[in-house]
């Protein structure tokens, strides 16, 4: 895997982790703290995305993808500290 598509999970899990994780911690609720980490994942690679195509680079699916697989992954880590807690 080249560096570009791991900059990618790496930056979709690190900001499911900045907005979900406080989203959770602040309420408590599982469904708040999901539901932030993935839309930001989603919200951000997009932007990202859409950054790309008007720098003269084409819109890639796969780098989405990638950037929302990272954000689940930050999901399923509120998710195993929400079993943990009990």
């Amino acid at each position: 895997m080249t560096k570009d598509k791991s900059y990618h999970i790496l930056a979709g899990l690190l900001i499911a982790m900045a907005v979900g994780l406080p989203a959770y911690l602040e309420s408590l609720n599982l469904f708040a703290g999901l539901w932030s980490a993935l839309t930001s994942g989603i919200i951000a690679g997009g932007v990202k995305e859409w950054c790309d195509t008007q720098y003269g680079y084409g819109w890639d699916w796969r780098d989405l993808g990638r950037t929302v697989a990272g954000a689940a992954v930050g999901a399923l880590l509120i998710v195993l500290m929400h079993i943990a807690k009990g």
